[in-house]
Formats: C-alpha cells, sequence, structure tokens
C-alpha cells in the first residue's frame, strides 16, 4: 500500500502493520490521511493544544479516541482500550498528534507515559497484523515516519 504526495510523485510511508509505532510526524500528514481513508484505517486527531496534565490527557481521549463509558481514566485502562478499539470499526488505526509542546513541558513524565502507552498499543496492534501509526508532529525525539 502507498500513495503519492499530491503533485510532488514521492511516495509517502506505507500504513502497514510492521510500520507500527509512534514517530515524528511528516511537514504534511494530508497524502498519509488519503492513504488511510482509502485503505479503510480510522484517522483520530489529538490535538493536544490546550492538554497540560494527565486528566485533560484522558479528557482528550475519552472525546477524540471516542473511549466507551467503562474507562476508567488511568494509564492502565487506556492501554486497555487501546488494545480493543472495536468500536472504531476500521482495517487500522492512525493517530495524529498535533501541539503536544505544552504537555511535553509541563507534564513531562505523563507525557512521557503516554508515549509509552502508545508505543505499547502500537506493538499489540502490530503483533496481530494490524496497523497502529502514531504521528506526532514536531516530535524531535521521536523517530521520523
Amino acid at each position: 500500500m502507498s500513495a503519492s504526495n499530491a503533485g510532488g510523485g514521492k511516495s509517502a510511508p506505507a500504513l502497514e502493520a510492521k510500520r507500527s509505532g509512534v514517530y515524528r510526524a511528516p511537514a504534511s500528514v494530508n497524502s498519509l490521511r488519503d492513504q488511510a481513508k482509502n485503505h479503510g484505517l480510522v484517522w483520530l486527531d489529538m490535538p493536544l493544544n490546550a492538554v497540560s496534565a494527565k486528566k485533560p490527557f484522558f479528557d482528550l481521549c475519552v472525546r477524540q479516541l471516542k473511549l466507551p463509558s467503562y474507562f476508567g481514566g488511568n494509564w492502565d485502562a487506556l492501554t486497555d482500550c487501546l488494545r480493543d478499539l472495536n468500536w472504531l470499526k476500521g482495517a487500522g488505526f492512525v493517530l495524529h498528534i498535533a501541539g503536544h509542546d505544552k504537555f511535553a513541558s509541563t507534564s513531562p513524565d505523563d507525557y512521557q507515559t503516554a508515549l509509552a502507552v502508545l508505543s505499547e498499543a502500537a506493538a499489540f496492534w502490530k503483533a496481530k497484523g494490524t496497523p497502529f501509526v502514531v504521528l506526532v508532529d514536531g516530535a524531535k525525539d521521536l523517530p521520523a515516519y
């Protein structure tokens, strides 16, 4: 599975299970968004601009990931929900995180825990042969996608 950048002719990296993980997003995610749509993957935007602590992060996850009512509002519960996601009905999942700077600077331990939970979820889905890619805008400490 590959997609071409509009006008550029350069192929975007494939959104495949073997590439599941947490990455620094490319400058433009448009071709990846199109690729996800064309292949039945669920694209989820996670705007963290207003997030500065764990509780607002969980609240955002509830809204953006459409977490079920039984979500317990803690890291273990988020891990459990990310291993399920049956309510999203897709062939795979792409989380696009924008505006992480405030969360990373005001609550660095929680930010790192969030990345670890997302990374664990990616490994879980990769083992099942299902794409789970997390793209973090401007995260210099993550490998490029």
